[in-house]
């Protein structure tokens, strides 16, 4: 009893603690320091009523500031020496400034410089999901759409734009009816990386199906089909956005159901987890180089080379393309060791300017058997000893200097065999957006359960989808919350709303300014991978951050095992389900003839080969002598000498060919339209990461029962929000203790 009651005392002592930390703040700050004492002191103490009456109008008040030098400066209000100076790992901790909740109105400059961190910190993500890889596929010659590979620059522009347009929607919350619009918090949108592959496969697929029936121009280029996949992908995302919105009328009750921790962590896990292999290849050189690197060189005796690091044309691998990646790297880990917070929290932006500044000043001197790419794009010999430049800058300099939305628009279509597997995207979005509030809350120091936490999920679900159904009308892809910009919450204590507007308007005027979108399109895929990589393992820690909330018990253990086996298995392995995995060399050969459902069996009408066998040459008999000839003019010859003319017997014979052999795939022409679809739609569910995975945690999630620890433990989180595994653990280990480690007060 003594021991229990000890142990019982801790976790009461500690959950209150835990609750004036992180629900509290305010009286927490008051009670520690009556100077630190600010606005959010004040705002604890309103009603329900009086804050619900702050964000009527859709929270417009954070944007009031006081015509004043203090309302530009905010000098007395914020420590800017915390923000800009640098943290030295031996000086020790610096104090961090005083917290800034989501209603307090910044100084002008106060919330340009917040919003510029959090623009700073997404915009390379947007470009590289917003059409940089996407146009990039049209870009290679064997499956080209020039009409797409040239809008590179303006798919960059407008999702920017995009984003700071809809970033506007998030950050407002407006209440309409009985639901909220908006979550209210700095939830700021950024293009989706869940539809990236999807989007990536509409495009090449369209170009190759062209190519197969021979719509393409005699020199290889199949202009508009690219762009028609990329507007099949939009029309039929427009249509799945709206399942989104759907999954935000739900009940609280089934929502919670749906998305518990252990499910959306593993959606956003398997995010981050199935693209780290893409930031890998493109450090090496690039991706196409990457998959075709062995079998090339099986077939012709040389590897493939890489053509997407300017006028350098290198095989895959080669440590100048691996340098010029790790000193995105390189720079990044610096800024944590010695960077101020500001360069801290913005480290992606400088860690890829650094590698720009680095490839922009390389060069390379050619060598004998060193390629280029010639004028007219193909690649061709380098001029031994001439030397190159890792960047293209015709791009820069033929751009507009303004870009608006709609500058050039795509053919909206439907394609129903991705229909499915766009919907699964959504219900994984969904399941992000989830987790990505609920941090945004922790970081604002809102309360992370409850129907406050219910009502912001709620909100912020609804704009994503109506969101995404707008940026398709804008061009770009769907847009979902940005998980990391919560930790530039935490790190500079600012959690006003100001600071999202404010990152809204940098973004629109990123977009706006041509040259910028132009600049991003040009920089080479090798130091593009040093930021890739670290934005996809970004989110996959993030997920990580997520599915341990609140701990793992024996059951949430092994759903996240299964599903992260499963998922993460086939981003390694993609060739189980889907033959000659991808659009490697001869890939598509196998994919027609092997693999978990072969192509073949979709055929209606295979190609057929005729063949022609000679049974007899045509003769000529005169007299007692015949002979054979198969010349033309044989007929004629035997005529002149009175002879007997026997023409030749030829055997014609029609085979079908089912097999496909050195055809790149191409060896139907004409498939079942429904067999075609589901097959499409099936083997891209089963070869997607985050799709097999996340059903199959769903799958448990709703399937497995729960055991008496789990039900004690999801008891324990509801009654004080705070992990409880830690105290059992203790109790657990203070009555194990053996007896003559007791007082000895009743042997």
């Amino acid at each position: 009893p003594a021991a229990r009651s000890s142990v019982c005392g801790t976790i009461c002592e500690k959950k209150q603690s835990y609750l004036r930390v992180h629900f509290l703040p305010s009286r927490a700050m008051s009670e520690d320091s009556e100077e630190e004492k600010g606005p959010q002191a004040e705002k604890s103490e309103l009603t329900e009523a009086e804050l619900a009456a702050q964000e009527r109008g859709a929270g417009c008040g954070v944007c009031l500031i006081e015509p004043s030098l203090d309302g530009l400066l905010g000098l007395d209000r914020y420590d800017y020496k915390y923000l800009c100076t640098p943290q030295l790992p031996w000086l020790g901790k610096s104090k961090p400034p005083v917290f800034l909740p989501k209603d307090e109105v910044l100084p002008l400059s106060l919330a340009l410089i917040m919003g510029l961190q959090h623009a700073l910190a997404m915009v390379a993500g947007i470009a590289t999901s917003g059409g940089l890889l996407i146009a990039g596929d049209a870009c290679f010659a064997w499956q080209k759409d020039s009409s797409l590979c040239n809008e590179k620059e303006y798919l960059v522009s407008a999702a920017w734009i995009t984003s700071g347009i809809l970033t506007l929607v998030q950050v407002f919350r407006a209440k309409i009816g009985g639901y909220y619009l908006g979550t209210g918090l700095i939830s700021v949108m950024g293009t989706s990386f869940t539809f990236l592959p999807i989007a990536r496969d509409m495009v090449i697929s369209e170009i190759r199906d062209a190519k197969a029936e021979g719509k393409c121009q005699s020199d290889g280029d199949c202009n508009g089909f690219g762009r028609l996949g990329y507007g099949k992908f939009l029309g039929t995302a427009m249509v799945a956005a709206w399942f989104e919105v759907m999954i935000s009328f739900l009940p609280t009750r089934i929502r919670q159901k749906i998305f518990p921790n252990v499910v959306t962590g593993t959606a956003v896990m398997l995010i981050g987890g199935s693209l780290i292999s893409t930031g890998i290849k493109y450090i090496g050189g690039g991706v196409f180089c990457a998959e075709n690197d062995l079998s090339r060189s099986a077939s012709f005796g040389s590897p493939q080379f890489c053509s997407e690091n300017g006028n350098v044309v290198l095989p895959f691998g080669s440590p100048e393309y691996v340098g010029l990646g790790f000193s995105v790297i390189a720079m990044s880990t610096f800024l944590q060791y010695f960077g101020s917070p500001f360069l801290k929290s913005t480290f992606l932006f400088w860690g890829l300017l650094f590698g720009c500044l680095v490839s922009g000043v390389a060069r390379y001197e050619a060598k004998q058997g060193d390629m280029t790419i010639g004028p007219d794009g193909d690649i061709e010999p380098a001029q031994v000893g001439r030397l190159y430049k890792y960047w293209n800058d015709d791009r820069i300099r033929d751009a507009n200097r303004f870009v608006f939305l709609w500058d050039t628009t795509f053919p909206l279509r439907f394609a129903p065999e991705y229909f499915l597997p766009i919907v699964i995207g959504f219900f994984v979005s969904s399941a992000e957006t989830v987790g990505d509030i609920t941090m945004s809350c922790a970081a604002s120091r809102l309360p992370t359960t409850g129907p406050d936490l219910e009502a912001r999920i709620q909100g912020g679900l609804l704009a994503d989808g109506l969101n995404s159904f707008v940026a398709t009308l804008f061009t770009s892809p769907p847009n979902t919350t940005f998980s990391q910009n919560n930790g530039i919450i935490a790190l500079t204590q600012c959690a006003s709303r100001a600071a999202g507007f404010a990152c809204a308007f940098w973004l629109i005027l990123f977009g706006v300014i041509g040259k910028v979108g132009a600049a991003f399109s040009s920089i080479p895929i090798c130091v593009v991978g040093g930021l890739v990589l670290q934005c996809f393992a970004t989110v996959f820690v993030s997920g990580m951050s997520i599915a341990t909330k609140n701990g793992l018990t024996r059951r949430n253990a092994f759903i996240l095992a299964i599903s992260l086996g499963l998922g993460l298995g086939v981003a390694m392995e993609p060739n189980v389900f889907e033959g000659g995995s991808g659009f490697s060399f001869y890939a598509q050969n196998l994919n027609h003839n092997f693999g978990f459902y072969p192509k073949h069996k979709t055929c209606k009408r295979f190609p057929s080969v005729t063949t022609t066998t000679t049974l007899s040459q045509a003769s000529c008999t005169v007299g007692d002598y015949t002979w054979e000839s198969d010349d033309d003019s044989f007929l004629t010859t035997c005529g002149a000498l009175d002879g007997n003319f026997t023409a030749a017997l030829f055997l014609t014979e029609t085979d079908t060919v089912d097999t496909c052999v050195g055809d790149n795939g191409n060896c139907c022409d004409k498939y079942y339209k429904g067999k075609k679809s589901n097959r499409t739609t099936l083997i891209l569910i089963l070869k997607t990461p985050y799709c097999i995975g996340f059903l199959t945690a769903l799958f448990l999630h709703l399937t497995m029962p729960e055991d008496d620890l789990d039900l004690a433990h999801k008891q324990g989180l509801k009654e004080a929000d705070v992990p409880v595994t830690k105290a059992i653990e203790k109790e657990e280990e203070e009555e194990d203790e053996p007896v003559d480690q007791q007082p000895d007060v009743a042997v």
